[in-house]
């Protein structure tokens, strides 16, 4: 090759490669889109806590400041003149609350007539700290307390719905489990009845609860969330003077969710429930 071939060479494949340097420039590269993707997930609420489509999207600012999406479904027919009950449904860590799920189906939701709120931490949030429980960890390190905010937003429906105040519940699914013991600690005088599902909570509130009408959930292979921490809830709330009903399904790890909300005699006894003058 001569000498003047050789230069339009390397000329030639300079050209290219200034090409493509800004091509690829202009598409970062896989690692750097997973790490981009990262940062925006590391803040982002949850998506949708259930995969029913009768739910609608809301937001609301509580009083402190937080702002928090919440789910709202509606009894699929509204009669005049009647009130209807409400459900809290609180999600796991995973984002998903499978109550809300199951209320939502077609079947159940013409059985069981009612609304449900489905409200959504953000990643870093818990809904309620318990403290001195086993297999909690180091619950100081867990980020803000979503609960108040969620508890406000169900508040604030009240104006605005046909909802029988004497019929509001509780449920939630491991970290919404927790969260459902913490409601029922936090405002007994809001909730008719609870059913924490692979959850617990410290045992020396168990006083505070007593007097609340309970159906605890939890599987005995749970590797997640120890069945202890629903064993020893109950057992202490029983002797404190209360009355809570315990399932433990055996050979079942940490998603004994799928069959307590299954089972229509799960909300035949929640729906039957009312709130008692405390």
């Amino acid at each position: 090759m001569s000498h003047h071939c050789k230069f339009i060479t390397v000329i030639v494949l300079g050209l290219v490669a200034c090409s493509l340097s800004g091509w690829f420039s202009a598409f970062p590269s896989v690692a750097q889109a997973q790490q981009a993707q990262r940062r925006k997930v590391r803040g982002r609420q949850t998506q949708a806590p259930t995969r029913s489509k009768h739910y609608e999207r809301h937001t609301y600012k509580a009083k402190d400041g937080t702002s928090i999406d919440y789910w709202l479904m509606s009894p699929a027919e509204v009669q005049s003149g009647q009130k209807y009950p409400l459900v809290l449904a609180l999600h796991g860590r995973g984002g998903t609350t499978t109550a809300a799920t199951v209320l939502g189906s077609e079947k159940y939701r013409r059985q069981f007539p009612c609304f449900v709120i489905a409200p959504v931490s953000t990643r870093q949030g818990v809904w309620a700290r318990a403290r001195k429980t086993i297999g909690s960890g180091n619950r100081k390190k867990a980020g803000k307390e979503m609960l108040p905010a969620a508890i406000e937003a169900l508040e604030s429906l009240l104006e605005k719905y046909p909802i029988d105040r004497d019929r509001i519940y509780v449920t939630g699914q491991s970290m919404g489990g927790f969260g459902t013991f913490g409601a029922l600690v936090q405002r007994p005088d809001l909730f008719a009845a609870g059913i924490p599902v692979a959850g617990g909570w410290a045992v020396r509130d168990a006083e505070k609860i007593k007097d609340t009408p309970l159906w605890v959930f939890h599987g005995d292979k749970d590797n997640v969330v120890p069945t202890e921490l629903s064993r020893n809830m109950v057992e202490a709330i029983r002797k404190a003077g209360g009355h809570p009903k315990y399932t433990e399904f055996a050979g079942v790890g940490h998603n004994s969710w799928s069959r307590a909300y299954a089972s229509p005699r799960t909300w035949d006894w929640l729906f039957a429930q009312k709130r008692q003058p405390r």
